[in-house]
C-alpha cells in the first residue's frame, strides 16, 4: 500500500512541477523600439525617412554598420490611422513592405533575411527565396499605422510562416524624403 501511495505522490509531484515550469514561447515577437527591427532574436537599428501625402506614404529605415546592411521600405496607400491584420487581404487599405538583411558580416543563412509582403490587391509574399501568391507570410500579426502632424509611425508585430518572430517600428518625420 505504501508503495502505491509513494508512486501516486511521485506522479502528482511530477505533474505539478511540469505544470508550473516556465514555458518558452519563441514565437512571440519582441517589441521593437523606434527605427528598429527585431527578427529571430536579433535587433537591427536604423535611420528613418518618410514622404507622406494624401494618397501615399513611403517610409524607409536603413543602416549599414559592421558589414551588415539592414533596410525596410514600406508603402501605405491612402495613409491613415489604421490597424492591419497581416494574415488577411485588405484591398481598401493597401500595405506593402520589403525587408532586407545582408552583407559580408552576416554570419549564417539564419541571419540573412529577405521578406516582401503585400496585402492588396491580393495576398502575396516572397520570403528567403519562396514566392507565394494567395497566402500571407504571417501566421499571426498586426501592423498599426499612426499619423499625426509631425510623424508617421508603422509598427509591425507577428510570427512568420517560418515560425520566427518579427517586429519592427518606423517613426519618421513627415515629408523629409530628401534626407537620410
Amino acid at each position: 500500500m505504501k508503495m502505491k501511495q509513494l508512486m501516486l505522490f511521485v506522479a502528482a509531484a511530477t505533474m505539478l512541477f511540469a505544470a508550473c515550469s516556465k514555458d518558452e514561447d519563441t514565437t512571440t515577437a519582441t517589441a521593437a523600439g523606434d527605427n528598429q527591427m527585431v527578427y529571430n532574436g536579433k535587433t537591427y537599428q536604423g535611420e528613418s525617412m518618410a514622404n507622406v501625402n494624401d494618397n501615399n506614404a513611403m517610409l524607409e529605415c536603413y543602416s549599414e554598420t559592421d558589414g551588415i546592411q539592414f533596410m525596410i521600405s514600406c508603402h501605405i496607400q491612402n495613409p491613415s490611422n489604421y490597424t492591419y491584420d497581416l494574415t488577411q487581404e485588405d484591398p481598401d487599405h493597401s500595405l506593402h513592405f520589403h525587408i532586407l538583411v545582408e552583407g559580408p558580416s552576416v554570419q549564417s543563412q539564419d541571419d540573412m533575411f529577405d521578406l516582401q509582403y503585400q496585402n492588396a490587391p491580393h495576398l502575396w509574399y516572397f520570403l528567403n527565396g519562396d514566392n507565394v501568391s494567395g497566402s500571407s507570410a504571417f501566421t499571426t500579426g498586426t501592423a498599426v499605422a499612426t499619423l499625426d502632424d509631425n510623424n508617421i509611425t508603422l509598427t509591425v508585430n507577428g510570427t512568420l510562416v517560418n515560425g520566427k518572430p518579427l517586429s519592427f517600428r518606423i517613426v519618421a518625420p513627415r515629408d523629409n524624403g530628401n534626407q537620410r
